[in-house]
């Protein structure tokens, strides 16, 4: 590099053009550049194209490492592409080098057009009927008029010193922008997984350089995983990392593994994300802000306020409501009240992106939007570009100086996002409160598509409940070693599989080739894992046993039990009804016709029919699925007017105690097998079909003569209600719903009820009977078949099992779903298994049963309050301990618990639950 360059007045840079293409920040080529030692300097991103070089008069050796991204972004958001195949290699015309060159970047003529860029900008959000508006429009005249294009550098301090004028007035009191740093990163999407470290990389490695050039920047940043990815490619540069967090201008936010969707986790799920990220982020740095962190994720349920604040989250962050596509969201700072009645600060920043430039226009907006004017003053803002775009820039950081405090636009304050929070929740003092889920009004379609990573993802969670739980039962009653690292390593895999483009269906297909293989190798472990504490636990012998790690009793085993049966599945007789055949017990009849359809379902004990035979149950519906965007993420409302040709049946087999109907829908063969389950006296329905459609959704149709005007749906700890009937927007909104194992409809006291093993997506309507009375439709949606991304989304075999109940409760529906995601197992052995813990109040349910995550020899239990209704029960303790302590998530004492032990003695607890309520117990040992 010349010697004789002036770093006073210019800054010598190197500036690299990959090809860019203007698609996006972070859609296509990016590279990391690293000096002669291997050690990373900075990234390079589209609109982040330079790197400062070294003192002037020295040689240096840097390496570029060039990463050709197929642009998949730019495509129609409903047009099928190959690019985001595994393995895709496009040709060699994607990019090409451009420009490498040193060069001297002139300070005076780069602050010039910061602040042209400000003023300008400030002048589009000002009425132009005020003398402001003027006054800045005559400045940036004359300053343009000083500037002499030949020689520019001879008059840029001139034309600065009259927009300084400008600039130097004050804002007027009233709102305050609180701008973070930030740099959105889909840990996977358009992209493979293998990639984002990349992009983790890149990203930290500009804000790294950022920070060290300007003291000002405040940076956050969510995902243990993220960090973890950085701290095993990159150490020198994670350690960077965590000096610029103990500098505060690093900040770890979220507490959770992933951002994860909010929807489709299990409960233990996302009481595990808290648990792992809020572990990796105490052990590596000293602090974590305690703000749950979720802008991108495709709504929230209800449980989690709950889930949050016994993790020690004291503030939510998120943006995504703002695409509602019906509703206006009426709240940006407002409490958010779950399920139990817990709740949580919450914020939308009212400039409605998590990738925001500090432009005038975004700054304005946030205070033009702010729905709470009067009640508070304080809105925030995530500025940085995302996706690998590199995040923050010096640009950005330039227009937050020039804004801090400028007349005509609110002020601005660069920050930790602790201190917005803080201000925000302090200066409100009655905020208002929305309760219930944020149901976001736009992606419903991500409770389908890509059923065999949802399918997987249930499974894995069912094995991983049934893995801790023996193996925690072999620890304490045979002293066999708890594998706690090995449980860590399968939960981080299954909680970064939860991320909200890969468990909704919405990333390319690399993504799910790559997580599905994953999926069937972690069910094979756990399978192992189970195997093995089984064994342990019952001895080598010949008894036949049955194993029950469900929650509640079934096959006539006490839950979490291990006894000796010589019983059978059981299934209802199936006998034949002229061309029609009957299974049936003695609670229950369900009719079967010639097209599999369910013509009659009567309880017995109610002496009540339940079909109407003119509407019957379980039908195949064929749907035209052509949303106008975001084609694996929505289903438009106007599908419902496009059904297909009904199935065609080609033959019925009739067995002692199952029926077996195969046919053809649009272009897909299916078969099903449907038989009476004894245990539960539930109709349960194994559909297999070959998919084999394009732009169609399938759904399993069961019409009941059931009134009612709301359906209750499972979430994580509990449930909630979703409108039948469609009296407001918001229930219009609602045309699709994510559910987790049952729904479940009723008139009075008598109710219907739907369980699944991995189906996570229905819809409720309000139908007219024959007789002209109202009923009531309940909908499983099974299948998509959209192009974008992924343009073969689906396509092959896959199996749902369904089980359909009458005369059902609300209990009934909870035991029939954990019935069929946790069946009994039966083996053989040397000597039954008492549970470790019982309960005898059936409302009350022990979700999970693990070794603490300390490792030492604590025995950790979480249980949950399942009717909505306060719950008092007796916890039989069966092994020894010396101390027991009500605890959060983090497996510590924590401030959100709320006690429920009423009475102690040494084995024998009395517990007292308020609704909804989520309790972790910590056994010493």
């Amino acid at each position: 590099m010349p010697d004789f360059w002036n770093e006073e007045e210019t800054q010598p840079e190197l500036v690299v053009d990959l090809g860019v293409n203007g698609s996006g920040p972070g859609f296509q080529a990016e590279a990391l550049v690293y000096d002669a030692d291997g050690t990373v300097i900075k990234a390079i991103e589209p609109y982040n194209g330079s790197v400062r070089l070294p003192h002037p008069g020295g040689s240096f050796e840097w390496y570029i490492e060039a990463a050709a991204n197929p642009d998949i972004a730019s495509r129609a958001k409903t047009a099928g592409t190959p690019l985001g195949d595994e393995g895709v290699q496009d040709g060699p015309e994607l990019y090409e080098l451009r420009r490498l060159e040193m060069g001297q970047l002139d300070l005076e003529v780069w602050n010039l057009i910061q602040e042209l860029t400000v003023l300008s900008g400030l002048c589009d959000e000002i009425d132009k009927d005020r003398t402001r508006y003027a006054q800045i429009l005559s400045a940036i005249d004359e300053a343009l008029n000083l500037i002499n294009i030949d020689d520019p550098g001879l008059t840029v301090h001139s034309a600065r010193a009259i927009l300084a004028k400008q600039l130097a007035k004050p804002a007027v009191e009233g709102h305050t922008v609180y701008a973070v740093g930030h740099a959105h990163i889909d840990s996977a999407w358009l992209w493979p997984l293998r990639e984002t470290r990349r992009k983790v990389a890149r990203t930290f490695s500009n804000v790294v350089n950022l920070t060290d050039q300007d003291r000002e920047l405040v940076f956050a940043a969510s995902s243990a995983q993220q960090y973890q990815w950085l701290k095993e490619d990159h150490p020198q540069l994670f350690k960077e990392v965590q000096r610029k967090a103990a500098d505060g201008q690093f900040i770890p936010v979220g507490g959770m593994w992933v951002e994860s969707d909010a929807n489709l986790p299990g409960g233990e799920s996302l009481a595990r994300q808290f648990l792992q990220g809020t572990q990796f982020f105490r052990r590596h740095f000293d602090n974590m802000a305690p703000i749950a962190w979720l802008p991108d994720s495709f709504g929230y349920s209800a449980s989690f306020p709950q889930i949050a604040r016994l993790s020690g989250i004291q503030y939510f962050l998120t943006q995504k409501i703002s695409w509602n596509d019906t509703n206006v969201f009426p709240h940006h700072s407002f409490l958010w009240q779950g399920l139990d009645g817990t709740q949580i600060f919450t914020h939308f920043p009212p400039s409605d992106t998590y990738n925001a430039c500090v432009s005038p226009y975004e700054v304005a907006l946030s205070e033009k939007q702010y729905s709470e004017k009067g009640k508070g003053t304080s809105s925030l803002m995530l500025f940085g570009w995302g996706d690998g775009g590199g995040g923050p820039t010096r640009e950005m950081m330039a227009a937050a100086r020039l804004q801090h405090n400028l007349e005509g636009s609110p002020k601005l304050t660069v920050t930790n996002p602790m201190e917005f929070f803080e201000q925000a929740s302090k200066e409100m003092s009655c905020p208002p409160v929305w309760r219930g889920e944020l149901y976001l009004e736009l992606h419903r379609g991500t409770g389908t598509s890509h059923a065999q990573t949802k399918q997987g993802n249930r499974r894995c969670e069912a094995l991983l409940h049934e893995a801790e739980l023996w193996a925690t039962y072999a620890s304490v009653l045979t002293g066999k070693e708890y594998p706690l690292s090995t449980f860590d390593d399968i939960w981080h895999k299954v909680l970064l599989y939860q991320f909200h483009d890969i468990l909704p269906g919405s990333a390319i297909s690399w993504v799910y080739a790559e997580v599905e293989r994953s999926q069937a190798e972690i069910m094979e472990k756990l399978e192992t894992m189970i195997k093995e504490s089984l064994q342990a636990l019952v001895g080598t012998g010949t008894k036949s046993l049955i194993a029950n790690a469900a929650p509640l009793h079934q096959r006539h085993t006490p839950a979490g039990a291990i006894v000796q049966s010589t019983e059978t599945e059981t299934w209802g007789s199936a006998k034949r009804k002229g061309d029609h055949v009957v299974l049936e017990n003695d609670n229950v009849s369900y009719e079967i016709d010639t097209e599999g359809h369910i013509v009659s379902a009567y309880d017995k004990n109610n002496k009540r029919e339940n079909i109407d035979p003119a509407m019957p149950g379980n039908v195949l519906q064929l749907f035209e699925d052509a949303p106008t965007n975001w084609d694996a993420w929505d289903i438009d409302s106007t599908y419902e007017g496009m059904e297909q040709p009904a199935a065609i049946v080609d033959g019925i087999d009739i067995g002692a105690d199952q029926v077996t109907v195969s046919g053809t829908i649009g272009r897909s063969k299916y078969a099903q097998h449907v038989r009476l389950d004894n245990d539960t006296n539930m109709l349960h329905i194994h559909t297999h079909i070959n998919w084999n459609e394009s732009n169609h959704l399938l759904k399993q149709a069961f019409p009941t003569n059931i009134y009612a005007t709301e359906a209750t749906c499972e979430v994580q700890f509990g449930h909630l209600t979703r409108p039948v009937v469609k009296n407001t927007s918001w229930d219009e909104a609602k045309f699709e719903s994510a559910s987790q194992r049952w729904v479940h409809i009723a008139d009075g006291d008598f109710g219907v009820s739907i369980a699944n093993r991995s189906t996570y997506a229905y819809d409720f309507r309000q139908i007219k009977l024959s007789n002209d009375r109202p009923g009531t439709q309940i909908r499983a949606s099974l299948l998509r078949s959209p192009h974008y991304p992924d343009p073969r989304q689906d396509l092959g075999e896959h199996d749902f099992d369904i089980a359909f109940g009458v005369g059902s409760t609300i209990p009934d529906a909870i035991r029939a779903g954990y019935r069929i995601n946790l069946p009994a197992r039966a083996m053989e052995g040397e000597h039954e298994i008492e549970p470790l813990l019982t309960v005898d109040n059936p409302n009350v349910i022990l979700e999970s049963l693990k070794m603490s995550q300390d490792g030492s020899n604590a025995v950790i239990a979480r249980f949950y309050e399942s009717s909505g209704g306060t719950s008092r029960t007796h916890l039989d303790i069966n092994f020894s301990y010396n101390d027991i302590k009500e605890v959060g998530i983090l497996e510590e004492v924590c401030e959100a618990v709320q006690p429920v032990i009423r009475t102690m003695e040494a084995s024998h607890l009395e517990l007292e639950l308020h609704p909804f309520q989520i309790v972790t117990l910590r056994f010493e040992r």
